[in-house]
């Protein structure tokens, strides 16, 4: 055999991540998920003048392509991996991929494919957002399944707190930066997100070719955390169908409570830092674990905030509804926050922590980012239709009281039959 042969044949180097390489690489993309998902719908409305039906329209789109990417990420990574393809190789050329997608509306107008200023043509953001959603759905879970990677109970425990913190964290940062920047410089934002993907490529070289080895004692977790497991992945979507009704919802709802723009991101912000310190909080603190009351409280306290934050701004003063507002962004904050992280937990602890658990938590989050989306369009629709009327001459309310109707109901079916679910598996015991 020849030295050649012989090199093609070694079987890739599989070692344990080193956490900083993970944790670098986390936080530096969870800036994309900020300003392509978080904040792309304050851009979409600067750049082009997007209105509410648009936004919700780009962010069904965003859940529409991004649930079969997550779905099936863990079959094409087998397959190139057969085909000798490494997965720190794919994150590598997932990164060009997502920065090449940041420069393509800039570069559109700077060609003179489309127009500048109001009513120019807005196919640059369709297609940059269309095509970015799946390669972050096929990113995270390859990620997750490098964190999980030759890490045991206490280890996976403790990294996968700080790798909630810190993709958590960067998203409280990336929309305080943005605040003042998204009026005049909405394109120069995804340059500068470009920029930060491709200094991921430097991360990366702190990343084994491939994810470690995976630990079996975690098969051996308790009864209880496989019912937990199955009631969070019923409220994860739940979670996410808020999100998505939320996020494309709150530039408009900050613009009715007559807050100056530049604000708008850094008081969305706020349901994000809560994020972060309920994160924080469950990282030091293991008593939740295979407890009810923590996620059945977070289901109650997200339902609740939500409820406030929509009818806050339709049922108050501006300047009392602004308060309430903030404090429903700060119990919605702790909903989301519980959720994701017991769900994470779980399905690393009971599942098999490889790509196909990644896959499937960020598949139930694209669910969830495609339900909400439908909900405001079609309270949208039945005022436009005249199926429903507005109310007081204004349209926006009547829109937004179906969607809240809508998503109440889903969010209440659904828990419910987490909870009936739940209830049967404990009878079974």
């Amino acid at each position: 055999m020849t030295d050649h042969d012989h090199s093609a044949s070694r079987p890739v180097r599989i070692g344990i991540t080193p956490l900083w390489a993970i944790l670098g690489f986390t936080f530096l993309n969870s800036v994309g998920s900020a300003v392509v998902y978080a904040g792309v719908f304050f851009l979409a409305k600067a750049q082009y003048g997007f209105t509410q039906r648009d936004n919700f329209v780009l962010a069904l789109l965003y859940g529409m392509t991004y649930i079969p990417a997550a779905l099936g990420v863990g079959t094409l990574l087998r397959r190139l991996t057969r085909a000798g393809v490494q997965p720190r190789t794919v994150l590598g050329v997932i990164m060009l991929g997502m920065a090449g997608l940041c420069v393509l509306p800039w570069s559109a107008q700077a060609l003179g494919l489309v127009g500048t200023g109001e009513g120019a043509s807005a196919w640059p953001i369709w297609l940059a957002v269309g095509l970015y959603s799946p390669l972050s759905g096929m990113l995270w879970p390859i990620v997750e399944s490098f964190l999980a990677g030759g890490r045991t109970d206490r280890q996976l425990r403790g990294d996968i707190g700080k790798f909630n913190i810190a993709w958590s964290s960067s998203l409280v940062v990336t929309l305080l930066v943005m605040g003042p920047l998204v009026e005049q410089y909405a394109l120069w934002i995804l340059n500068g997100l470009a920029v930060v993907h491709l200094s991921c490529l430097l991360v990366l070289r702190g990343f084994h070719p491939a994810p470690g080895e995976h630990a079996h004692e975690k098969h051996h977790a308790p009864r209880v955390y496989r019912q937990l497991l199955a009631f969070l992945r019923l409220m994860l979507p739940v979670s996410f169908m808020f999100v998505s009704t939320l996020s494309p919802y709150v530039p408009f709802a900050l613009e009715q409570l007559k807050l100056a723009k530049q604000y708008h991101t850094p008081f969305v912000a706020i349901w994000y830092a809560a994020r972060v310190g309920t994160f924080f909080a469950m990282e030091r603190w293991h008593g939740w674990h295979g407890k009810w009351s923590v996620p059945v409280a977070g289901a109650v306290v997200l339902m609740g905030s939500f409820a406030v934050l929509v009818a806050a701004p339709m049922l108050l003063e501006t300047a009392s509804a602004l308060i309430v507002f903030g404090i429903g962004l700060v119990g919605f904050g702790i909903g989301v926050g519980v959720i994701y992280c017991a769900a994470l937990y779980y399905a690393m602890e009971v599942g098999s922590d490889g790509v196909d658990a990644g896959g499937m938590h960020e598949t139930l989050i694209g669910i969830g980012y495609s339900v909400g989306p439908v909900c405001g369009l079609l309270g949208l629709a039945a005022v436009a239709t005249g199926a429903v009327r507005s109310l007081d001459s204004r349209q926006g309310d009547a829109a937004t009281l179906i969607m809240l109707g809508l998503v109440t109901a889903l969010s209440v079916a659904v828990g419910g039959l987490a909870i009936w679910r739940a209830r049967r598996a404990k009878a079974e015991d």
